[in-house]
């Protein structure tokens, strides 16, 4: 099979050669920037997806490859079913999962890891376009969460539709520090909600 395939021809890198760059770097931010800077906008990023059946390995290979630490889990007609993160498939939940079913790590699938779709909670679009970074990162500091998914609800039907994602990870390259470990100012929970909710 080798054989199919011939080498290219090679050239010298000259001296003063560049090197592209996309076409905008992700803006650092503040807490009181909108929200908005900091959320992956699925109209502009492709969600990664995984099927329910696969082995949680494929899944964690398929988060390295695409560089993500959360995969929508879906079904035909790509329905959300749950999502799968790589702390549940590195964490507790497979070990205990190998010794109680006593099943292999490998034969292991996402559906068995996942957090399900009724368990989800999320934020909606409307509050997220007037809230600011602060917000959602106490937002993910009271719920204990590394992610928070953002949807967009149908005035007519109330069907919704996830729009993006918020995570911990790129808050924090954004913020320029580690946004776990950000000092929120004293608000109530009940204020927190009601700028989101």
């Amino acid at each position: 099979m080798a054989d199919e395939f011939a080498t290219f021809s090679h050239i010298r890198l000259k001296p003063g050669t560049s090197f592209s760059r996309p076409p905008e770097l992700p803006r650092l931010v503040h807490l009181d920037s909108p929200a908005l800077e900091v959320m992956t906008d699925f109209r502009v990023v492709y969600a990664v997806t995984a099927d329910p059946h696969i082995a949680i390995d494929e899944a964690l290979e398929t988060m390295k490859v695409r560089g993500v630490r959360l995969l929508l889990v879906t079904g035909g007609g790509d329905h959300i079913l749950g999502l799968v993160t790589a702390k549940d498939i590195q964490g507790e939940k497979p070990i205990k999962i190998a010794r109680e079913s006593r099943i292999p790590h490998s034969a292991i699938t996402v559906e068995a890891v996942m957090t399900p779709r009724s368990s989800i909670e999320v934020l909606n679009m409307l509050s997220v376009r007037n809230a600011q970074v602060g917000h959602i990162v106490a937002t993910l500091q009271a719920l204990a969460r590394q992610h928070a998914l953002v949807v967009e609800v149908d005035p007519e039907t109330k069907a919704q539709c996830v729009r993006g994602i918020f995570s911990t990870s790129q808050i924090s390259k954004q913020l320029g520090v580690n946004a776990a470990e950000v000092v929120i100012r004293d608000s109530s929970l009940a204020e927190i909600g009601e700028d989101i909710h």
